[in-house]
């Protein structure tokens, strides 16, 4: 069984690992790198474990780099703080209210969401 081809010599399609990993936009990546951005917030409970290590991944494409996660909590949607935002790599809460709806086409105060907090641990391929 093929478990994943490569397409680039940085980034291979992985399509049966996405278990081992966390899906992000481009956009985040840098952020994460630079540890600006900590957590991730999703509709859905996560299939992760606190204290598992977990790629990243955009689309189908796994990274590098790793990540270790260091707890999930649920909120409601309307409990996010500026704190929050910052922490999830946005300047203010209102531009991380302008990318949840760009993602989930809606904002409602009593949604309950998932927070997975993280830390980054670099690159598992450096050559």
């Amino acid at each position: 069984m093929k478990v994943a081809r490569e397409t680039s010599s940085l980034y291979p399609l992985c399509p049966t690992l996405y278990g081992l990993s966390i899906s992000f936009k481009w956009r985040y990546i840098p952020l994460i790198r630079r540890g600006l951005k900590t957590e991730t917030r999703r509709l859905r409970r996560p299939r992760l474990r606190v204290g598992g290590i977990y790629s990243l991944r955009v689309g189908r494409r796994l990274l590098p780099d790793r990540v270790r996660v260091l707890r999930i909590y649920s909120q409601r949607l309307g409990e996010v703080t500026e704190e929050d935002a910052r922490r999830e790599g946005f300047k203010s809460l209102t531009e991380f209210r302008r990318a949840w709806i760009d993602i989930y086409q809606s904002w409602d105060d009593d949604q309950r969401i998932w927070v997975v907090e993280f830390r980054y641990l670099g690159e598992r391929f450096k050559d």
